[in-house]
């Protein structure tokens, strides 16, 4: 028997056109090796078979079946067919001349043995058929098709056959049956879908059927597909009959299909692959007619989601609530009140790098934010959270300690540049920042409740946050439950694509995701307003009650509006707003300096020289000559990001924003603490003298003693910076094992802990 390829290799040009019409495929224009490889290629297909059973008549369908089936095989002796077709010979006889000239079979005389061929292994299913050597061989005239068509048309022609194999009634999972694992990836992929590795080919195909028959599938590859297979799916999940009042069953004529829409039979055919590409709908043969058919637990679960009530979409104005939050950047204001801590504080850190927690109790009962108020454990996570994104910043450092050196809080190499942006500037960076910061905290909604959250994206929920936010209108009250419908729209994976693509928990949940959205997603959505836009004062929040929530209570706001304030950070690049006085500055002769306005320059500006008592759109200071000193002295230090300031510049700083004139004792006194830092700084030696010039670049040069920025000023002589506590050094020495090696301490204007403690140690000897 002759292979595909040798049958069609010996063809014409016009004979390979015949074929292809037959099989739905495109006529060759060329009788080269690729137009015949392409045409071989689309005749092993099933949807391609199904177009040669189509137009076969009744006998010739009974012929060609009992030639490929049910056996298995692809040939027959010609002196059986009458029998096995249930024919008269005369009927087989014009049968077969009919399918000759089709090209469907081929006759040649061959040698039998029982039921077999000589010379070719009998197989059966895939398996070896043990072969009956005792009958004899005859010589007989056998018809066939060749082997490569058999499979494709046997299995389209059972459908015609036997009612159990019409396919408009089996599962899904039975329709992916016959896939191979490959095919069954590609589908996946297609879905961007994916099932561990580690699972079984059935349990992959039973898990993808599970899925793809959910109408949230459906949808999603609909937005995937060209729009002429859209408009043919959705023709056929609403197609019935005409002259029928029952509802669609998603099954219609295949050609109802290709009329309804101008197909021929190369377009038809192309069509139904692309549904059977996607698992979307399917071909079949159902009481001897070619069918077009949606899977049935497809059809119902797209009927119970056309069912469903559908969200109302779209952003909704509303009156102003009764009680209203006002717009408060408080987050800027408490990274101010950090920095003003790393400033004029010596706050030691652990070796982790974080605030302990006593310095953070404390810090916490100086700032503004809302957090600080829940609860203790909400404190200290809100203050570790102000550090870090003040540490990102750059305004503050937090450098972790090392088993032998402790590390404080200090002032950034960015806290100049980053105060010398006003107030706009500064939440328009931590808006833009925010979606992408992992380590950033919003606070979840009030009714908050744990469902698969590991899927959810936090990231996204702030971009499409963002994004809807930028549509609304300055000075509009908009109801809560309309952003966050809009942001749902029809998709429950908005937030938490992941989830879809995952095989144990995808398309087959989202029913379940649907119904808890509002307590999970929706409540993060709302977290969202609850904490950071507020914290940026971009918007205010309305409450429909009459007094607003108390800081331990847990209620979402019902509505939002965005400020003026917060429509110019999320739509300008520039600031446009009224800029703040040249004068906001008031001065009092008691020490105190009220801002009038919330200029953060002049507050960043303040927060260096003077003790902050109060922060927010009035702040307040009091000039100290502890803080005085201190601002002086990281100008003196070389600190990185911080330029040396005189007592003249900070004078004339005060005189030019001051709304009236400097109180004379103020200034008076701040020039006396000038002086007086003046004369402690330079009449203070503040050396070390190491016993070998060897041991002095080694403490200079030593990694573990670098946070004191010490140099070298002689053979064996070490400054040591006014601002290093000396207490500090003396006890790293200790730990390295080299503090009996410097002579000279009492030349350093040792602090009074260091002087007790070094009176309180036995002398060391002097070897």
């Amino acid at each position: 028997m002759q292979s595909l390829s040798v049958v069609v290799a010996a063809e014409s040009l016009s004979t390979l056109r015949e074929r292809a019409l037959l099989w739905g495929g495109e006529p060759p224009t060329s009788n080269d090796a690729d137009a015949r490889q392409r045409l071989e290629r689309a005749m092993r297909d099933t949807v391609a078979a199904r177009f040669v059973w189509e137009r076969l008549s009744e006998d010739e369908r009974k012929v060609l079946y009992a030639i490929i089936g049910p056996s298995a095989r692809n040939w027959q002796p010609v002196d059986t067919l009458s029998e096995r077709a249930k024919l008269p010979e005369r009927n087989v006889k014009k049968a077969l001349d009919s399918l000759a000239r089709r090209h469907l079979i081929l006759t040649e005389m061959a040698k039998v043995q029982g039921n077999d061929l000589v010379g070719q292994r009998n197989t059966f299913y895939g398996y070896a058929m043990p072969r009956n050597t005792t009958a004899p061989i005859e010589e007989k005239l056998i018809v066939y098709t060749p082997t490569e068509l058999a499979t494709s048309l046997y299995t389209t022609g059972r459908e015609l056959f036997v009612p159990q194999a019409d396919r408009s009634e089996k599962t899904l999972d039975d329709l992916l049956l016959p896939y191979r694992q490959g095919d069954l990836d590609q589908i996946g992929r297609r879905f961007g879908f994916t099932v561990q590795a580690y699972y079984s080919r059935n349990e992959v195909r039973a898990a993808m059927a599970e899925n793809l028959t959910q109408a949230d599938a459906v949808r999603y590859a609909l937005t995937k597909v060209e729009a002429h297979l859209r408009d043919a799916y959705e023709w056929l999940r609403r197609y019935r009959p005409a002259k029928t009042t029952t509802p669609p069953t998603g099954r219609a004529p295949a050609h109802a299909l290709a009329q309804h829409f101008g197909l021929n039979d190369v377009e038809l055919g192309a069509l139904l692959r692309l549904f059977e590409e996607y698992a979307l709908a399917f071909d079949t043969f159902s009481n001897g007619e070619r069918i077009v058919f949606i899977p049935k637990e497809t059809m119902a679960n797209l009927r119970r989601a056309d069912e469903r009530p559908q969200g109302i979409v779209g952003l909704h104005e509303r009156p102003a609530p009764r009680a209203i939050r006002p717009a408060s950047p408080t987050l800027l204001w408490d990274v101010a009140a950090l920095t003003a801590s790393a400033l004029h504080q010596e706050i030691e850190l652990t070796r982790t790098g974080s605030l302990p927690k006593r310095a953070a109790l404390r810090l916490a009962a100086s700032l503004t934010g809302e957090r600080v108020h829940l609860g203790e454990a909400e404190a200290l996570q809100y203050v570790e959270f102000l550090k870090q994104v003040a540490c990102e910043l750059g305004v503050v450092v937090a450098p972790g300690s090392t088993k032998r050196l402790r590390t404080r809080l200090g002032a950034g190499a960015k806290i100049e540049s980053w105060g010398r942006h006003d107030l706009v500037m500064q939440a328009r960076k931590l808006y833009r920042w925010w979606p992408t910061d992992r380590w950033w905290i919003d606070l979840p909604g009030a009714q908050y409740r744990e469902w698969l959250s590991f899927y959810c994206e936090v990231s996204l929920a702030r971009e499409q946050t963002q994004k809807l936010l930028s549509e609304c209108k300055p000075g509009v009250w908009y109801s809560l439950a309309s952003f966050r419908a809009t942001i749902l729209g029809d998709d429950p994976f908005v937030l938490r694509p992941a989830q879809r693509r995952a095989g144990d928990a995808g398309f087959k949940l989202a029913e379940d995701l649907r119904a808890q959205w509002e307590h999970t997603d929706g409540e993060l959505i709302a977290g969202l307003f609850r904490s950071t836009l507020a914290e940026l004062g971009l918007v205010e929040l309305g409450y429909d009650r009459e007094t607003i929530p108390g800081p331990r209570e847990h209620v979402n706001p019902d509505a939002f509006l965005l400020t003026e304030f917060g429509y110019e950070v999320i739509q300008r690049e520039l600031s446009a707003s009224a800029q703040p006085s040249m004068r906001p500055l008031v001065v009092q002769p008691n020490f105190q300096a009220l801002l009038m306005e919330p200029s953060m320059p002049m507050l960043y500006w303040l927060v260096r020289f003077a003790s902050l008592d109060q922060i927010g759109q009035v702040s307040r200071f009091t000039f100290t000559r502890e803080a005085l000193h201190r601002g002086l002295r990281l100008g003196d230090a070389g600190a990185k990001g911080i330029t040396s300031t005189s007592i003249d510049e900070v004078i004339a700083f005060l005189v030019e924003h001051s709304q009236k004139a400097l109180p004379q004792n103020v200034e008076y006194t701040m020039r006396d603490w000038a002086r007086q830092y003046r004369e402690s700084t330079e009449g203070s030696t503040r050396v070390l003298t190491a016993r070998s010039e060897e041991l002095a670049r080694a403490i200079v040069t030593s990694p573990v003693l670098r946070a004191f920025k010490l140099s070298s000023i002689g053979p064996r002589m070490v400054s040591v910076p006014p601002e290093i506590s000396l207490s500090d050094l003396w006890r790293a020495l200790e730990n390295l094992g080299i503090a009996q090696e410097f002579g000279a301490w009492e030349d350093l204007a040792l602090n009074t802990a260091l002087s007790t403690r070094r009176r309180s140690r036995p002398r060391r000897s002097e070897g």
